[in-house]
């Protein structure tokens, strides 16, 4: 079987390469997304890795019929074969050598049975036949001028979205036969219908809110807590108060102090939890009460139950903070190790770090948690997004003037 491996800029660019070289009848073995750096470039791009195997095809003798050796062997097939004798002369019996018996006998019969099937060979078909069926999976990823949108397929699958769904979302939005560009924004409102966006209750609600912000250490919570704030408190009026309780990290509650100082909030320092709550309670003549907790990792099951300890003392609404740069496999294990906490919404920050946003779509889909807020720079209040399911949606299915 000969193997290849190609890195090439998309799906469809390494598929053609594969066809060119190793012909129609190869077989996809793997594919997984990497980055490379080009030449003469310091950055490394996204790019794909596929793995393509063809298998060679032998060509086998046939095998000789059951009586072609007796009749080569035949003393008639001798004898006619010779010239003819002058007349008289008598013909000698010509010495023929048989190699083997006249008739097929029981040693012929045990010769020539077959032996019993390997296990082996069942496996490597099952295999084949499972990579059969990825080559017909990524062939449907060849952009084409099928009525089920083979290019959108690897639009989508690209930024992260689920093949079978993103299988389901072409093929409903395909009938009627519509034409591209009405089928391309029939998949970006099935995909907006798909997502949950949380209410910014910090901003509209009526009554006190009390919210706190968990998460992994380094994400922005701080900075994002003041761009919340501010907008509160500057442009829907409200009366806020911050409360910091992280006091592991060195200037932690420094920093939010400071923020406060410069939106003109006051701030609060809170070490031990059992004073959280009156803290909390004595602040009651706020609309919003925001709280900064220390980050932390996801794997610290025991920094994660002191944290714990911390919302539920407060009993504030939870959102969980994550930066748009962090891969989807990590965000993945950072939502299943603090649902404990069992969080209101995600928000996403950092987003304008990142040049490939659909990702974070993918990743909300995949994990089904709402969001309320995007962060997409460090100006406070300024850069602080409230986002729509059509502008999440939009990540993934740009326009087409775009493609």
């Amino acid at each position: 079987m000969k193997v290849k491996t190609y890195k090439t800029r998309s799906l469809h660019e390494g598929l053609e390469d594969i066809k060119r070289d190793l012909g129609s009848e190869a077989l996809i073995l793997s594919t997984r997304s990497v980055s490379v750096r080009p030449p003469f470039s310091l950055f490394k791009k996204p790019a794909w890795e596929i793995t393509a195997a063809l298998e060679e095809k032998v060509v086998s003798k046939p095998e000789p019929s059951p009586g072609a050796s007796l009749i080569e062997a035949s003393p008639y097939r001798a004898r006619a074969s010779r010239p003819p004798l002058p007349l008289g002369e008598a013909a000698a019996e010509p010495r023929v050598r048989v190699t083997g018996p006249t008739k097929p006998g029981p040693a012929t019969a045990v010769t020539r049975a077959r032996a019993p099937r390997d296990s082996r060979m069942d496996e490597l078909i099952a295999e084949i036949s499972d990579l059969k069926k990825s080559l017909r999976l990524l062939t449907k990823a060849i952009p084409g001028k099928s009525q089920f949108g083979g290019g959108m397929l690897a639009e989508l699958v690209g930024q992260g979205i689920d093949h079978d769904f993103a299988d389901d979302l072409i093929a409903t939005a395909s009938r009627g036969n519509p034409a591209p560009s009405e089928q391309r924004s029939h998949v970006r409102r099935l995909l907006a219908d798909r997502l949950i966006i949380a209410a910014p209750v910090e901003l509209y609600a009526k009554t006190r809110v009390v919210s706190a912000f968990v998460g992994p250490t380094g994400v922005g919570k701080t900075t994002t807590i003041a761009k919340i704030a501010g907008h509160a408190a500057i442009r829907m009026n409200k009366k806020v108060a911050l409360i910091s309780t992280d006091t592991t990290r060195i200037g932690g509650h420094e920093q939010l102090a400071r923020l406060g100082e410069l939106l003109g909030i006051p701030t609060y320092a809170c070490a031990d939890v059992s004073t959280l709550k009156d803290l909390v309670a004595s602040l009651d003549d706020c609309n919003l009460v925001l709280i900064d907790t220390p980050g932390s990792s996801p794997s610290d099951l025991s920094r994660l139950s002191r944290l714990e300890a911390v919302t539920s003392a407060a009993d504030a609404k939870v959102h969980l903070v994550i930066s748009a740069t962090t891969r989807s496999d990590d965000i993945t294990n950072i939502v299943s190790r603090f649902h404990r906490f069992t969080p209101t919404s995600v928000i996403f920050t950092n987003i304008d770090e990142t040049d490939s946003k659909g990702p974070l779509t993918a990743d909300l889909l995949r994990n089904e948690v709402p969001v309320s807020y995007l962060t997409n720079g460090q100006r406070v209040p300024e850069d602080l997004v409230i986002p729509t399911a059509d502008d999440l949606a939009g990540y993934v299915v740009l326009p087409e003037a775009v493609i």
